[in-house]
């Protein structure tokens, strides 16, 4: 019996499903409430002699595994590690020997971070100077700071390494692991500490902000690339946006990861952040298991506008629909402009969305005299190079269209 078949066979598809929807018996099967939907007369079904489920309300359906992909915004490798610890299943056992050495590496890594995620909120605690800075000076609430698991890497330049040192971690683990520094100290230090977490919750990484001015010292400081962390796949607070992603039919990716926890903690949810503007496809493809409508809040800079051309690339290929969130000329960040004007002026921009191309046209338009003949022709040139991009005939066509109509 491989992996896959062993989950299964320990798990009852309704305990899975039932830890989502609420059941109800209906003859040999169960029903409940679509979770994808937002219907009212329960049409979603489990079948346990079968081991499967159907959604009629959104024509899904399939087997424990897919519903864990669908509901959790999992790809099937996730999901199944997912089944696998409820299960209490070993999947480095069904490895071959080098990838199960990969896994035991892997797993002692997870239980590094979820160690020192556990070390850096105790120590928040137990600091007034970072309690002040967490509360009083960066607003956040005692349920938010739970919510992401906030912490605080203390001054002390050994702190971390002893205690997990003292959990049985070896240097070169902790190397590996990305907590130490080149003289095997802590990396983090004096720092409100965010755990940069996987879609299952598990901490795989941390983002680390300075709660007083140190000279030379840069304001933030990331875990950098591991085993278990690529800037390039993961998203920033997917894991607390995905219910609300999937509720709402859309994803807002925003530049900073504070920018996020501002907007959850208003109540707007469905914002995660990439690594600063460097989208790539496995960010879109990670929001597209959870909804076909992105929408980009970056800088309206230059670095914003690259950002946003490559997207639409992406996007493209992907099958996504990307729009562009604007804010206010007088605010930098959604952040500000939750804390400046509230968080319904942040919801009246997202809500306020243009389509990317139309976003980037009019970008173009402002930045190029359309009234001389080298404003039109390099206003042509990036405009049908952008176009291009689309792989939708019709979009092509239209896009083509207001070009031509621009440069009348």
């Amino acid at each position: 019996m491989d992996a896959k078949e062993e989950v299964r066979a320990r798990l009852n598809i309704e305990d899975v499903v039932g830890e989502y929807v609420q059941l109800k018996r209906a003859g040999r099967s169960y029903k409940g409430l679509s979770p994808f939907t937002s219907e009212r007369t329960p049409s979603f079904f489990v079948s346990p002699e079968k081991n499967i489920w159907h959604d009629f309300s959104s024509g899904r359906g399939g087997d424990v595994f897919s519903f864990i992909m669908e509901v959790e915004g999992l790809d099937f490798r996730q999901a199944l590690e997912l089944l696998a610890r409820k299960a209490g299943v070993d999947l480095s056992l069904y490895e071959q020997k080098g990838n199960r050495d990969l896994a035991r590496r892997k797993q002692r890594l997870l239980e590094a971070h979820r160690l020192a995620a556990n070390f850096y909120q105790h120590c928040l605690v137990r600091s007034q100077d970072a309690l002040a800075y967490v509360f009083r000076t960066r607003r956040l609430s005692k349920a938010i700071v739970q919510q992401f698991q906030i912490g605080y890497a203390p001054r002390d330049g050994h702190a971390l390494v002893t205690y997990l040192k003292k959990k049985g971690f070896s240097l070169a683990e902790l190397r590996e692991a990305g907590l130490v520094n080149r003289y095997d100290g802590d990396l983090f230090r004096g720092r409100m500490m965010v755990p940069l977490m996987d879609a299952s919750g598990q901490v795989i990484g941390f983002t680390a902000r300075l709660i007083a001015d140190v000279p030379n010292a840069p304001k933030y400081l990331n875990t950098p690339q591991t085993l278990l962390y690529d800037k390039g796949r993961h998203v920033f607070g997917l894991m607390q946006a995905k219910q609300a992603i999937r509720a709402q039919g859309y994803a807002v990716i925003v530049e900073g990861n504070m920018d996020v926890i501002s907007s959850h903690q208003a109540g707007e949810a469905a914002v995660v952040a990439t690594a600063g503007t460097a989208m790539t496809e496995h960010h879109i493809r990670a929001l597209k298991r959870l909804a076909g409508d992105i929408r980009l809040s970056f800088d309206g800079d230059k670095a914003g506008q690259a950002a946003t051309e490559r997207a639409i690339g992406l996007a493209a290929q992907a099958g996504v629909e990307l729009k562009v969130v604007s804010l206010p000329a007088e605010v930098k960040d959604p952040d500000e402009l939750i804390q400046q004007q509230g968080v319904a002026a942040w919801q009246q921009a997202i809500a306020a969305a243009q389509p990317a191309v139309d976003w980037l046209l009019a970008q173009y338009r402002q930045q190029l005299d359309l009234t001389t003949a080298a404003g039109k022709r390099q206003f042509t040139t990036v405009g049908l190079a952008l176009v291009n991009r689309l792989d939708d005939p019709v979009e092509r066509e239209h896009y083509q269209r207001q070009i031509a109509q621009a440069v009348g």
